[in-house]
């Protein structure tokens, strides 16, 4: 059996953010999407800063809800993390939450979509 192509993009490009919750676009249309997988690097952290991040997913992109499952381990400093997740709707999303007392997190968040 050969190799499937992947969907893959920076659903939230590398920058420094500050207390608050940031959400992508939508990233790909998932469709008949069997896996994605959120992928999380925080390069610098001050604050110290608590960093969350999940997937979303929406049948008509404009109305969204978790997806079970989704959320990378918290970040408190500057590392790596990975989640996977099952898609049944059409579009997914990252959503990311930074927060603490005068926190600063750099990082971005890319997303892969394996169709069916």
């Amino acid at each position: 059996m050969g190799l499937r192509n992947v969907t893959a993009d920076v659903a939230l490009p590398s920058a420094a953010r500050g207390a608050g919750t940031f959400t992508s676009g939508p990233v790909a249309a998932a469709g008949g999407a069997a896996d994605v997988v959120l992928a999380v690097h925080c390069t610098a952290a001050t604050g110290p800063p608590t960093l969350d991040a999940s997937l979303e997913e929406s049948a008509d992109g404009s109305s969204w809800t978790a997806i079970p499952g989704s959320a990378i381990t918290q970040l408190t400093a500057p590392g790596n993390r990975v989640a996977y997740a099952a898609v049944t709707k059409n579009y997914v999303r990252v959503t990311s939450t930074v927060a603490g007392t005068t926190p600063s997190a750099t990082y971005r968040a890319s997303v892969w979509i394996r169709p069916e």
